[in-house]
């Protein structure tokens, strides 16, 4: 099965998923706080596990300390161009499976890319869902494994927030897997929807 603009005709809507309202993004920013601790240790495990040295000899807090003032700003652009690398991802995948360019937007609290003219197969859409957080990952632990211990820190922190800010995705993911093989998925970037066969 592929990506297709028309439903088919035995297909019917199953289910929905709102994550637009103001209390879900705000209990979504919430909740990703204590995943930047869980993601931060399981990348410094494995940063770590790649490195000969280990660059964190001083600890997570003796890391942060360590930075200077431009070091901090270096971080939070970073993080900005995470944000924008993190939405580009969704869209090339987007862009594989529809070969339609995505829809991208900004909203109060979060970023979206959609493609809100097509409905996608389960498998298609579980590979749009998890490829910013899969994709960038690797980046990151990869390029960490070769720079200088000084260095280090930043690839972490670009690992370790863009993990947590994928919770939105993780969710929908979630949701989706629980759902049948035969579905298919509209994205229209904070809302989204299933549809099956209407025999199931």
């Amino acid at each position: 099965m592929h990506a297709v603009q028309i439903l088919p005709e035995n297909y019917h809507i199953k289910k929905t998923l709102d994550l637009s309202n103001s209390r879900t993004v705000f209990w979504l920013n919430m909740a990703a706080i204590p995943l930047l601790f869980i993601f931060g240790w399981i990348f410094i495990q494995l940063i770590n596990g790649l490195r000969l040295a280990n660059p964190f000899t001083n600890g997570f807090w003796g890391m942060v300390a360590s930075f200077s003032g431009w070091g901090l700003l270096a971080i939070l652009a970073l993080i900005i161009a995470m944000l924008v690398l993190h939405e580009l991802v969704h869209g090339i995948f987007f862009w594989l499976f529809t070969h339609e360019r995505p829809k991208f937007a900004l909203r109060s609290g979060y970023a979206f890319a959609a493609a809100p003219n097509w409905y996608l197969p389960k498998v298609q859409y579980i590979v749009v869902g998890l490829s910013p957080l899969i994709v960038i990952s690797i980046i990151c632990i990869v390029v960490a494994s070769f720079l200088p211990p000084t260095l280090v820190p930043y690839p972490l922190f670009v690992a370790t927030f863009n993990a947590a800010g994928a919770l939105g995705d993780m969710i929908v993911v979630a949701w989706i897997s629980k759902q049948s093989n035969t579905i298919l998925v509209k994205d229209q970037g904070d809302k989204f929807f299933s549809f099956s066969p209407e025999s199931e």
